[in-house]
């Protein structure tokens, strides 16, 4: 047990737990700007969200490549090679954005038609969906810059761009949604405008000050484009964007079985998954802790601390995911009224709070266990038990349910068999593991300085002191 303990556990994931939430807020914000405009505009943001996801996957896969290479980088004393590869970053996340954001613009018509919506509420997705393609290009500069501050350990930062970002992007799509303030009422297309009005404050912050020398990262413009830094991060991020796409591709077919049902039941889906997202960014936090210290510590031979240190992660996972599963279900009548006007959305919203609620214990193990897994080098096997969960135990027995003429309550409890399929080989998986094996794990090199975060230098904790990083001993 030596080497870690829950007060560690807890200082990796608060960082990233409280960032998180800040993110969520957007989403749950959204529904509750356009929640009296109608179950049209509710169902369109749900179905302009999912698509937009999919950009903001390709995102998040290029964060894992970031954090791999300039926390290398930053770990072996090369602040040149850290802001090299930043920039690098920065230059990535710009053309992917472009290039994705074009594509799904003139795709939108097309991608809308899988969810079976009504014309009206098509019409408003595809509405939503086009400016949100082309703006998320600020939320890919947004996430780059924080995960390279988290990278050399610079944590604050971070959550402080997070939180006047937020802030300022949800007033203003509620002012422009609204007619608000001064401001003309846009419509739908008021919430990507006002979203990326907002985060792009921040990134404007980031670009002045980032070009004046402000900031460890040094503006190393001629070499970010350089073929070997690109290189590198696509191949260590192209994995990530895999998964996250089948992810997602698994998410849109469940909303098709979901929409069969009609827009009630598939705005309530909507409602209840961005619910969910507030205890899944704590899973999500506990997660990348427990990744954290299972690379270093068995980095550091230290197998049986290793070990300790995913089950108590996984403890700490299920107590605070649990907690907001009770704050939840006891609220779930304020929560549905809040979130939509229409009776038989509320209904809906109301029994899938429920199920949310009861899977809250098999998510945390896999948040927790899958993070131990890929901290120590074992990549494959979440992703294969994530494959299981999703067309086993989500997408075949949906489909079945649907064939049956299932009620949508049983759809919506679908997602207790993909989540209890995961818990269940993840666990059997963490408790037959050899982890003296993990050290020579073909990927282990590669996945223990892509976790591991290792910094050295001053940097700002989660409460603010000063202190030094350094590895795990």
């Amino acid at each position: 047990m030596a080497g870690f303990s829950y007060q560690t556990v807890w200082r990796l994931a608060g960082p990233n737990i409280v960032s998180n939430i800040l993110m969520v807020s957007i989403s749950f914000a959204h529904l509750w700007i356009v929640a009296p405009l109608g179950p049209e505009m509710s169902a369109a943001v749900v179905a302009g969200g999912r698509v937009h996801f999919l950009l903001m996957a390709a995102a998040m896969a290029l964060s894992v490549a970031t954090t791999a290479v300039v926390a290398r980088a930053w770990g072996a004393d090369d602040t040149h090679e850290t802001s090299a590869s930043t920039a690098s970053s920065l230059a990535l996340a710009i053309m992917i954005s472009i290039v994705l954001g074009i594509t799904t613009y003139f795709a939108a018509p097309i991608l809308v038609k899988m969810f079976s919506l009504d014309g009206r509420t098509a019409a408003l997705a595809v509405a939503y969906i086009q400016p949100a393609a082309l703006l998320n290009i600020v939320f890919a500069l947004m996430l780059t810059i924080a995960t390279a501050f988290r990278a050399i350990g610079d944590v604050i930062r971070p959550l402080r761009y997070m939180a006047v970002g937020a802030a300022a992007a949800i007033i203003l799509s509620y002012a422009l949604v609204r007619g608000a303030f001064g401001a003309p009422a846009v419509g739908i297309a008021g919430i990507p405008w006002g979203t990326a009005a907002g985060q792009s404050l921040i990134v404007l912050w980031f670009l002045v000050n980032w070009l004046r020398g402000r900031y460890v990262f040094r503006p190393h413009l001629q070499g970010a484009l350089r073929k070997r830094r690109i290189g590198q991060l696509v191949k260590i991020g192209a994995p990530a964007a895999i998964e996250q796409v089948l992810i997602q591709m698994s998410f849109l077919l469940f909303m098709m079985l979901i929409s069969s049902y009609g827009t009630a039941a598939f705005a309530a889906y909507g409602i209840g998954i961005t619910i969910l997202s507030i205890t899944i960014v704590v899973g999500l936090g506990f997660g990348t802790a427990s990744a954290t210290l299972s690379g270093q510590l068995i980095g550091a031979e230290k197998h049986d601390a290793a070990v300790a240190s995913g089950w108590a992660a996984m403890r700490l996972a299920m107590v605070g995911m649990c907690a907001l599963a009770v704050v939840t279900y006891a609220f779930k009548t304020p929560l549905a009224n809040i979130l939509s006007a229409d009776p038989v959305v509320r209904a809906d919203t109301e029994f899938f709070i429920l199920i949310l609620a009861l899977i809250q214990p098999l998510m945390a193990i896999e948040f927790a266990i899958g993070g131990a897994l890929r901290g120590a080098g074992d990549t494959r096997y979440p992703l294969f038990v994530t494959f299981c969960g999703m067309i086993v135990g989500r997408l075949s027995v949906g489909f079945a349910v649907l064939a049956l003429g299932g009620p949508v309550e049983a759809m919506y409890s679908v997602i207790v068999g993909d989540y209890a399929i995961k818990a269940a080989l993840l666990v059997r998986r963490y408790r037959r593991v050899d982890w003296t094996e993990m050290e020579r794990h073909p990927h282990a090199p590669s996945a223990l300085q892509s976790v591991a975060g290792i910094s050295r230098g001053p940097v700002r904790s989660f409460f603010g002191r000063r202190e030094t990083v350094e590895k795990q001993p």
